[in-house]
């Protein structure tokens, strides 16, 4: 073989071969690259997925059951009252229609005996032996799914679907006496569980295998299906943190992520055994990365053959320049795009002239618009009409400013998808130069569902605190009713019959025996006894001088009349300079006064205390009452109310009622001190 000169071999084999080899070189670059930075990003996002889903189901499983035990504790305050079996059952067939996840509601007896039930279903039958009235009877309770027994034929005869498992929330009520009378129960339909379950997986094309299982204390799953794991990775996760996702190999060697959340009620004493476990393959989360990964080894290895090729020819015309940063760039370019194509968030691009100049297929998918038809048009299409005006103003500052990226508003701003709907979306904007030119690039994710929970949350609060200080208005009607009745027609009538006895012994013989005058003498003592009672029973049921005088007077009189009863007891009433004439409206007056009795009979039976001050300070369109002692004090596990007592709650709700805040606070150096604050600014209209 002819011996070639350096130059020779350089020209024939080593430049030939360069623009294969450095393509080679770049291939695995980006390879690698695409495995580190776009593998890696997949992961964490893969685990966040995992933990925001598993916390996702949770908190809606949290929320549903907190809200279906507000409704039936606020269906048990109804046993306060006597009403007549048939409103009861209407307004337990009212609750059951508003939520799919009610299978039976129903009210039982001390002895466990159904008094009244949505349908009529169990009414007469003893469910003394379920664990719903057992435990139901010690507090709020609840009871993991479990077949229909008691329900399964009258649901068929009843002509209504037999769910395949329940679930139980049961808690005690009381009369109007404060006395227990029974239990108030009512069974949840699985399958509402597992609706909520879809909803948090989305559609199907969308999951990349992701699941989500309930499970209970013991590790079975209830709803959903339990991640291919061993029994011991399942327990280790099942005992483990929760929230916080964590990578197991199954038999097969695959890798899962999974995450738990336990499933808490929020501000509701209600406990339950349930977990929620979220479960994705690693395979599947880093899907689009090994397809990225194909596709460049794909086409750059038939980009490195043609170069290759394309080298030997090119190689005698040493004098045209190949620009390998030119296909350095381009190459990094179809990266970054292919990265852009597979982001879940829109990513939006305008020029200095506001026109868009990247449209990702997140931002099509989100905003309803194809892509090719948004390039080259005005940014307006995107947004809301009353927001077109001002948002080339926000742009510019932000163009102009020296901050290179920041969130767009307060984090959030509206969007318009093509069909008219209202976008709401999590932002950020970011701008680079380029040629001299200004690109700023928006990041938005779409947020509408879960701003649309948040908003269909508050309006359920709100509605419930316009429930409450309904049927304590009701409260307040049937009292007044009550003492009417009692002063108008039963106190008039013993008033008759006083002076019809009295007119009647004036005609009754001097020579009369001894038993008869003493029979008479009792029938005047009990008539006088009966006008007592009833006048005692208007004073219980709504102090006179409260309509008459005031809250002042009436408390006065209260505190008067008790302080005999309570002895040795001190019990003292303060009312500031500024308050002492002032009268406040009637319902405020009234819920005033009421928290002020309660606090006081509280103090009195559970204190054990030497001394009771009540205090009323405020002026016109202010009110602020407390009630104080240097008793035992008030434990911090007590401040939201004492179990199976109701005093707290009960005056919590009257403050709610009227727009007040109630604070029940224990004072470090012993004592209670129960406070209510009334403001006319913060009161609600009445309806």
């Amino acid at each position: 073989m002819t011996n070639l000169q350096p130059r020779d071999r350089v020209l024939t084999w080593v430049l030939p071969s360069l623009p294969a080899l450095t393509a080679f070189a770049l291939l695995m670059l980006v390879l690698m690259s695409s495995e580190r930075i776009v593998g890696d990003e997949l992961r964490l996002r893969a685990g966040s997925r995992v933990e925001q889903s598993a916390q996702l189901y949770a908190d809606q499983l949290s929320r549903s059951l907190a809200r279906r035990a507000s409704e039936i504790q606020l269906l048990g305050e109804m046993s306060r009252t006597d009403i007549p079996k048939e409103i009861w059952r209407d307004q337990m067939q009212r609750l059951k229609a508003s939520t799919p996840a009610f299978v039976w509601i129903g009210v039982t007896d001390n002895q466990g005996l159904v008094e009244v039930a949505t349908d009529g279903l169990l009414e007469g039958v003893s469910i003394a032996a379920r664990g719903v009235f057992a435990n139901g009877k010690d507090g709020i309770w609840f009871g993991t799914l479990h077949p229909p027994v008691a329900l399964r034929e009258p649901l068929r005869n009843y002509g209504l679907p037999v769910p395949a498992e329940l679930a139980d929330i049961a808690m005690p009520i009381v009369d109007t006496q404060g006395q227990p009378r029974g239990v108030v129960a009512t069974h949840l339909d699985a399958r509402y569980f597992e609706g909520q379950r879809l909803d948090v997986l989305g559609p199907l094309e969308a999951r990349r295998f992701l699941t989500l299982a309930l499970v209970d204390a013991d590790g079975r799953v209830l709803v959903g299906e339990r991640p291919d794991v061993s029994e011991s990775e399942w327990r280790a996760l099942l005992a483990g943190p929760e929230e916080a996702s964590r990578s197991v190999a199954d038999g097969h060697g695959e890798t899962h992520i999974l995450s738990r959340s336990a499933v808490e009620p929020r501000d509701s004493k209600l406990r339950t055994p349930w977990h929620v476990v979220a479960s994705q393959p690693l395979s599947a989360a880093l899907a689009p990365v090994r397809q990225l990964e194909r596709s460049l080894l794909g086409w750059g290895g038939a980009t490195t053959l043609l170069l290759g090729l394309a080298g030997f020819a090119v190689s005698r015309y040493l004098a045209r320049p190949y620009s390998e940063s030119e296909r350095h760039l381009r190459e990094q370019g179809q990266v970054l795009a292919a990265v852009i194509n597979s982001a879940s968030d829109a990513v939006i691009s305008i020029d200095p002239q506001g026109r868009i100049s990247l449209f990702n297929p997140a931002a099509a998918r989100i905003f309803g618009h194809p892509a090719e038809k948004m390039i080259g048009q005005p940014l307006d299409a995107l947004l809301p009409q009353t927001h077109r005006d001002k948002h080339p103003g926000y742009l510019q500052r932000f163009a102009e400013s020296q901050s290179t990226t920041r969130p767009m508003g307060v984090g959030r701003v509206t969007g318009l998808r093509a069909d008219g709907q209202v976008l709401d979306l999590e932002a950020s904007i970011s701008q680079v130069s380029l040629g001299g030119n200004k690109l700023l690039t928006a990041i938005l994710r779409d947020v509408t569902e879960r701003v649309r929970a948040e908003r269909a949350l508050t309006q359920y609060q709100l509605e419930l605190s316009e429930l409450t200080r309904r049927l304590l208005m009701q409260e307040k009607q049937t009292t007044r009713r009550l003492a009417q009745t009692l002063h108008d027609q039963l106190g008039q009538t013993l008033g008759a019959m006083r002076l019809s006895f009295d007119a009647l012994l004036g005609l009754i013989p001097a020579d009369l025996p001894p038993k008869a005058r003493e029979r008479g003498r009792t029938l005047g003592q009990l008539i006088d006894t009966a006008n007592a009672e009833v006048r005692q029973a208007l004073v219980l049921l709504r102090p006179p001088l409260l309509d008459e005088a005031g809250l002042q007077a009436a408390l006065e009189n209260e505190v008067r009349t008790r302080a005999i009863d309570v002895e040795p007891v001190v019990l003292r009433l303060e009312v500031g300079a500024s308050a002492a004439h002032v009268r406040w409206p009637a319902d405020v007056e009234y819920a005033a006064f009421m928290v002020a009795r309660e606090s006081m009979a509280n103090a009195v039976l559970h204190a054990r205390a030497n001394e009771i001050v009540v205090r009323v300070e405020g002026e016109a369109g202010a009110l602020r009452l407390s009630v104080s002692d240097d008793g035992v004090g008030l434990a911090k596990e007590l401040v939201a109310g004492r179990p199976g007592h109701l005093g707290i709650v009960g005056m919590r709700e009257r403050a709610n009622a009227i727009g007040a805040r109630l604070k029940a606070e224990g004072l470090p150096q012993g004592g209670t001190v129960i406070s209510l604050t009334w403001s006319a600014k913060d009161a609600p209209s009445s309806a």
